[in-house]
């Protein structure tokens, strides 16, 4: 099928994620609320919240890519864990340098501001999608 003018192919855009794990139990709300500091330190835009999920916008260092930001509770057998998806419509053809630089910058400043989280899944390192049990 043919795309619409402006019409970017989803298979085509920058999808990266990571996923932390919290050391110990913690409410949803307290794992979003444990998020201002990532998005403060990002200059991102929060421009959706609730108890168990965040989406804001950053932009790429005055340029124009445009990054999007979502973090999930996602509850699971062994607990509630944190999922961190930075998406932009940067090609993946070509590895999304940009996107992937941001991404990495975010794993880093997550491990700072978030310290009660280990780090357990990041789609750069460990492929597409994490282990869904």
């Amino acid at each position: 099928m043919a795309k619409q003018d402006g019409e970017v192919d989803a298979d085509a855009m920058a999808r990266f994620l990571v996923v932390l794990k919290p050391r110990e139990s913690i409410p949803c709300r307290e794992l979003i609320d444990g998020m201002d500091a990532l998005v403060n330190q990002l200059g991102a835009q929060v421009d959706h919240r609730t108890p168990a999920h965040l989406s804001a916008m950053l932009r790429d260092n005055g340029d124009n890519l445009r990054l999007q930001l979502f973090a999930d509770v996602q509850a699971k057998a062994q607990g509630p864990v944190l999922e961190l998806v930075l998406m932009s419509r940067e090609p993946m053809g070509r590895g999304a340098p940009r996107t992937l630089q941001r991404f990495v910058n975010l794993v880093d400043v997550a491990a700072d501001t978030m310290p009660g989280l280990d780090l357990v899944f990041r789609s750069d390192r460990d492929g597409p999608l994490p282990d869904r049990g």
